[in-house]
């Protein structure tokens, strides 16, 4: 899957090669490591998988993820 997006902060644009389900693997292993960061405080499931979403999504475009 091949998206471009702008976001609002910068104007540089961002291309990411990934599949649905590498991305979904990539936000699952950022938010677990955010939940671990914050002691696996209850109740901030959604709170960390959103901000995963974002991390994962500004990675810089080409040659950012690693290889599997």
């Amino acid at each position: 899957m091949r998206t471009k997006t702008k976001t609002k902060s910068s104007k540089a644009e961002t291309v990411t090669n990934l599949s649905e389900e590498q991305r979904r693997q990539y936000v699952e292993v950022a938010a677990y490591h955010l939940a671990e960061k914050d002691g696996f405080k209850c109740g901030c499931d959604l709170e960390n998988w959103l901000a995963a979403e974002v991390e994962i999504d500004q990675l810089p475009a080409e040659n950012s993820y690693p290889t599997t």
